[in-house]
């Protein structure tokens, strides 16, 4: 049984999504408990997943049968779990995705306490949490996720965006975490090189104003939004810019490399999991622009060492797959039942 009481659809509610499918390729019966209203409901339903309505983590407790295991996918969804454990006593393990500090609350450290395995989405986030509980913590990074691509629609992306280069981030639009407002800054100083650039910027959030304002009616600033084919649009990009300035993992990386895409990223929580000692993508250690300024330049000007992260990127990809990521849960929940 999962849980996740999230009300909009961002990378944990994605990731649950992407466990589930990968269960269900291994005929694992799974229900997922999450709110009536939430997009997460929508997707999961709409791809099969049976859903058990629930509108408070303090409701909905032996309404129907139980399960073998609970797995927590986002913090309210440790308070309903950990009720159940006491109603039913069925074990739960909790995968915290952020790099955010747990509350010392009361309430929290008993949720954690009784948790009979925790797991952090990257080294970051692992130790961290380690620190705070005083307990091991399994790291699991979490999967790409396949965008398909219509090479046909992706040159159309190219050719309506003016066939220049395509600086491109995909996130939702909050600078306190995502840091798109550093993007812009140095894609402002970018033009300057490259008059032809576009920077696109897929997603939304309540930042959306300011950064538009910032932008200050440039055109070749493309605010998208959402896509359906997200993608043709990740594919149509030359540089895949990514400058958070606090991240777990930063999944939407990993589906950029997935699709071939060179990837600038910021040296903050597990982004460098995924990049190397440079290995797969460049660092910007820092929010100057300037800095990103240079990587991305860099990027764009230096073909053998773009093609060369590139291929490797996208190796390190394809080996953090669906499959890849379930096969590390099941080995989990296997050890959990047999305790």
């Amino acid at each position: 049984m999962h849980v996740n009481f999230a009300k909009g659809f961002r990378g944990g509610e994605r990731q649950t999504l992407n466990l589930i499918e990968g269960l269900a390729a291994l005929d694992v019966p799974q229900t997922l408990v999450c709110r009536p209203e939430s997009e997460l409901r929508e997707r999961a339903e709409s791809a099969g997943i049976s859903t058990r309505l629930v509108t408070h983590p303090l409701r909905g407790h032996l309404a129907a049968p139980g399960s073998n295991i609970i797995h927590v996918h986002e913090a309210r969804g440790a308070y309903w779990a950990a009720i159940e454990q006491v109603l039913r006593g069925t074990p739960y393990l909790i995968t915290r995705r952020i790099p955010n500090p747990v509350s010392g609350s009361v309430v929290n450290n008993f949720v954690y306490r009784r948790a009979v395995e925790l797991v952090g989405v990257s080294r970051d986030v692992a130790a961290r949490l380690s620190g705070q509980t005083g307990r091991h913590v399994h790291i699991i990074l979490d999967s790409c996720t396949v965008h398909a691509a219509d090479p046909e629609r992706t040159l159309a992306i190219r050719a309506e965006l003016g066939g220049g280069p395509i600086v491109g981030h995909v996130g939702a639009l909050y600078d306190h975490h995502k840091g798109q407002s550093i993007l812009i800054a140095a894609f402002q100083m970018l033009t300057g090189t490259y008059p032809d650039a576009r920077l696109v910027l897929l997603g939304d959030g309540p930042d959306k104003g300011e950064f538009q304002r910032q932008a200050r009616n440039d055109p070749r600033i493309v605010f998208a939004g959402f896509q359906p084919d997200v993608g043709s649009w990740i594919a149509a990009m030359d540089v895949f810019a990514f400058p958070s300035r606090e991240e777990g993992l930063g999944s939407s990386v990993l589906d950029a490399m997935l699709l071939g895409v060179p990837v600038v990223v910021a040296t903050v929580g597990g982004l460098p999991e995924l990049i190397g000692a440079q290995q797969r993508g460049l660092m910007v250690d820092g929010n100057e622009p300037l800095k990103w300024v240079g990587a991305i330049r860099r990027m764009l000007e230096d073909a053998p060492l773009r093609d060369r992260l590139r291929d490797a990127a996208l190796k390190f990809a394809q080996a953090h797959d669906i499959a890849a990521m379930t096969r590390h849960y099941m080995d989990l929940y296997e050890k959990i039942i047999r305790a």
